[in-house]
């Protein structure tokens, strides 16, 4: 069975995993990406000193790597990465470095197609035509898929959902996560940061209404954006992941009723919501899946 090293690239860590062609993980683990004060070069050359740390040990068969940033996968350029998170990396040819520092193939993407390609692969697979995965986190971002294959625009750039206008501002200023804890945080005079998922959660269900109420404003800020996707793309599935999808409990239903106020029927009835499956491996397993798909394989 081949063997592939993979990276998910994040602007805080960086998760790392042995894979086989099956998508199967024999060993995992991370590393703090420490992206301010290393950027760009500093997460390349870790990468490279693990992938190089593990080929005695391992037959790797070649790179694979998911990342933040407006990636061109033709060429593995990193074309824009927010400065904020990864300085330095706008502009980085990362495929060329790890080529030639390891003598390995190297393939990249973007970190939430690569998201959707592992969900579909291995976690909420789907034999629906056109699928597509939205992740909710920081920001918002999303992929779009047809036939397995990734629908990456013009200039790699399809999928930027958390850019659009919606009433309140862009979708990912007032949908994403962070967009609710800081809502909460300001409304409380809460410490910046100070909040998360989680805690939310509790603070829900020990029955608190604020924080009821600021996650109900957050479905329909999301169902508006969602609908908006599946008024232009028209997908059978939108599959929704990122740290506080994990509670699909709570979530999926109420979704369902929030896209009904914005969607025709036919619309609605014809779009299945699914929840990740893949959790943190899903960019590490949709990365191998692209170098796959680019080896022809």
């Amino acid at each position: 069975m081949k063997q592939y090293i993979c990276f998910d690239v994040g602007g805080t860590g960086i998760g790392y995993g042995i894979i086989e062609e099956n998508g199967n993980i024999i060993k995992k683990g991370s590393m703090n990406s420490e992206a301010r004060t290393l950027g760009g070069k500093g997460i390349v050359d870790k990468m490279v000193a693990k992938t190089k740390s593990l080929m005695p040990d391992y037959k790797l068969e070649g790179v694979a790597i998911s990342t933040h940033g407006m990636i061109d996968s033709k060429n593995g350029i990193v074309m824009h990465a927010d400065d904020h998170l990864i300085p330095g990396y706008s502009m980085m040819r990362v495929k060329d470095i790890v080529e030639n520092e390891t003598g390995l193939t190297c393939h990249l993407e973007n970190d939430v197609n690569c998201a959707g390609l592992g969900e579909l692969w291995l976690g909420a697979n789907s034999d629906r035509k056109l699928v597509s995965m939205i992740t909710v986190g920081t920001g918002i971002g999303a992929c779009l898929i047809q036939d397995g294959q990734l629908i990456t625009g013009e200039c790699m750039c399809a999928g930027e959902i958390g850019k659009i206008m919606i009433p309140g501002g862009r979708f990912e200023d007032v949908a994403s996560t962070y967009a609710m804890t800081s809502g909460l945080e300001k409304r409380l005079g809460l410490e910046t940061d100070s909040l998360n998922g989680k805690m939310v959660f509790e603070r829900i269900e020990a029955g608190d209404q604020v924080y009821i109420d600021a996650v109900d404003k957050m479905i329909d800020k999301l169902a508006i954006g969602l609908s908006t996707l599946a008024y232009i793309y028209n997908p059978g599935i939108i599959i929704l992941g990122g740290g506080i999808m994990a509670r699909e409990d709570y979530f999926k239903p109420r979704l369902e009723v929030a896209l009904a106020k914005y969607l025709t029927p036919l619309i609605l009835n014809n779009t299945e919501l699914r929840f990740a499956k893949l959790k943190n491996d899903a960019g590490m397993v949709g990365a191998l899946r692209n170098f796959l798909n680019k080896m022809g394989e």
